[in-house]
């Protein structure tokens, strides 16, 4: 049977105005908070010595002053993007219920990160986390090592999130790929740069409000046209979805599993929330270790709710399409379109409403590119460019300085936007690469925070040695793509691939033409295609954990051949470097740091003087 060719869906002038409202809304944000910024500047002598840093810290961390609940509402949206919201659904539709998983056990991640890792980070007083590497490890080369592989990782994701919403809107409405592209990098670029993070975290907070809205439209509209709950459940179980959250085969060679995703959801979140510059930044902008905590309880519950509504979104494109699969029929051509086709049949009779969805998926990728943008400009100035200046630098060219590397990183990630090709599915691409990069970052804080005798050497080969590894894995399980499928070349209106399967039939899909997809008989695709590599087939959402362990658990081991030197930090002080403090030698600016006075004098110094205290002793 011959696919129908793919269906395209007009916008009404009512619907280009409420998007257009939205992004106009988002840049007046980052303009309104330039301004107000530029006239408080005028008020103060602009020789103060104080100036460039309170400059400085105004531009990327709100001048540590920050409100919580909008700071909780800008790490919400940060990286719940348009990847998840389309993702989520896909990989629902294509695989079954397992991913629900990784939402719901990203608590423990974010509990960790609260006890453990955000009181070092905080009291550091850093603009920039990967300042601690370099105390803790007395290494500059392996502080400027993760900085470096954060702003490549981050460059090329912010380009990723910006693709592949652009393709799926593209996909099934009237709009141009490179339109929407540009109209991301060009609204996000702008309002950060102006504004810096107060425009970032209000703009964040306006655009979660938009998500919540187009988000609750959905539910209950979808839920009414599937023909209730009940109903929208039932399919699940029907269609074997349901079912396929029942896997617990420890084999790390399969698509996914209970335990892939307990480890990973642990990983992937610790990596993001607890170890993640674009999260620490904002836990700094607060006043206070306390209210930097009560923002990590509080997006818990608000992280919870929104992953949960893209998972039930996932139930609705499957009970809405179950017997009518559009990808069988040409109505769409990847599962990533899915719910951008669901939101277009349900509202298509409300004015107004296509047009807030499309902002609903616009406001999820402008709070992730406008705070990657952000972070990459503290991470550069101050892992970079502040190193190569011997004096202060004076306030204008710091400000000069952040506010052109924010503009270069959202014209280098809209370049890489428009050079991603096809993506194999948003959601295992983008966790792939997420996962091969972020991982061995996330062992080196581990032994940073957790294990206390390791040795600077031995952490460096550990770290060096994981990354390789695990971009071997990504690389390897790109170039052979074993959950891909191949066509059969004797029943060519059959494809074959891991997909699950539907129920399509001529009379479902009013007598529209479709081509079924089946699994291969042959084998399990769930395992991959047995011709290729096993490590090919290893799955890229283990990647995190993998690179996790294979930094962590040689660093310690090595650390025996390579023993630690003195160390120039005290152990058992309240806010030491490690969790249990370090092991110390009789050394009188040792045990002179022992005293709780002096590391509150210390604590409350301005960042560049505590740094430069830290490094003399």
């Amino acid at each position: 049977m011959a696919s129908n060719a793919g269906a395209t869906y007009s916008l009404s002038l009512i619907d280009y105005g409420v998007f257009g409202a939205f992004l106009c809304i988002s840049v007046a944000v980052g303009i309104y908070h330039a301004v107000v910024e530029r006239f408080k500047n005028r008020a103060v002598p602009s020789e103060a010595p104080v100036e460039a840093k309170s400059r400085t810290e105004e531009y990327l961390l709100g001048g540590r002053k920050m409100p919580v609940i909008p700071v909780a509402l800008s790490l919400l949206t940060t990286f719940l993007s348009g990847i998840t919201l389309l993702g989520t659904p896909a990989e629902f539709f294509k695989h079954g219920g397992l991913w629900i998983l990784m939402y719901f056990l990203s608590p423990i991640a974010f509990i960790l990160s609260g006890l453990y890792f955000l009181p070092i980070f905080y009291h550091l007083n850093a603009t920039s986390i990967y300042e601690y590497l370099e105390l803790r490890f007395h290494s500059p080369l392996l502080r400027r090592l993760c900085a470096g592989a954060f702003i490549a990782n981050t460059l090329i994701f912010l380009g990723v999130v910006t693709y592949a919403p652009a393709v799926a809107l593209a996909g099934v409405t009237n709009l141009d790929v490179w339109l929407l592209i540009l109209l991301v990098g060009a609204c996000s670029t702008l309002y950060t740069t102006i504004g810096g993070l107060k425009a970032v975290v209000w703009a964040d907070t306006l655009q979660a409000g938009v998500m919540y809205i187009g988000i609750g439209f959905i539910v209950v509209k979808g839920t009414i046209d599937c023909g209730g709950i009940g109903n929208v459940f039932q399919v699940a179980v029907d269609s074997g979805r349901a079912e396929s959250t029942l896997r617990f085969d420890i084999d790390p060679a399969q698509y996914n599993s209970f335990w892939i995703m307990l480890f990973s959801a642990t990983s992937v979140y610790l990596a993001l929330y607890g170890i993640n510059q674009m999260s620490v930044q904002r836990y700094c902008s607060l006043p206070s270790v306390q209210d930097a905590r009560k923002v990590v309880w509080i997006t818990i519950p608000l992280y919870l709710l929104l992953s949960a509504m893209a998972c039930y979104i996932g139930l609705l494109v499957l009970a809405f399409f179950y017997n009518c699969n559009p990808l069988e029929t040409g109505e769409i051509k990847t599962h990533d379109q899915l719910v951008v086709l669901l939101a277009v049949k349900i509202s298509k009779e409300y004015a107004g409403m296509p047009g807030l969805f499309l902002a609903c998926i616009f406001a999820t990728t402008l709070s992730t590119v406008s705070t990657g943008y952000n972070s990459l400009a503290a991470v550069v100035f101050v892992d970079f460019v502040k190193p190569l200046y011997k004096a202060e630098i004076s306030p204008q060219r710091s400000l000069l300085i952040n506010k052109s590397v924010v503009f270069l990183s959202g014209l280098i990630a809209t370049c890489l936007a428009y050079a991603c090709g096809p993506l194999g599915g948003i959601i295992q691409s983008s966790i792939g690469l997420l996962g091969a990069t972020i991982g061995p970052v996330t062992g080196l804080f581990f032994l940073g925070v957790f294990a206390r005798g390791v040795s600077t050497r031995a952490a460096i080969y550990s770290f060096i040695a994981s990354i390789c590894c695990c971009v071997l894995l990504w690389l390897c399980a790109t170039l052979e793509n074993p959950y891909k499928g191949t066509e059969n070349q004797v029943m060519s209106l059959i494809r074959l691939g891991y997909t699950l399967p539907t129920n399509s039939s001529l009379e479902n899909c009013d007598g529209r033409t479709f081509t079924l997809t089946r699994i291969p008989d042959s084998y399990d695709p769930h395992y991959g295609r047995p011709d290729t590599f096993y490590v090919s087939r290893i799955s890229p959402f283990s990647y995190a954990f993998f690179g996790l362990l294979f930094a962590f658990v040689p660093a310690v081991l090595l650390s025996s051949l390579f023993p630690a030197k003195e160390e120039r930090y005290s152990s058992g002080r309240k806010n030491s470097l490690t969790l249990w403090g370090r092991p110390t030698l009789q050394n009188p600016k040792i045990e002179k740091l022992k005293s709780d006075d002096t590391w509150i004098r210390l604590a409350a110094m301005p960042r560049n003087n505590s740094v430069q205290s830290w490094i003399k002793l």
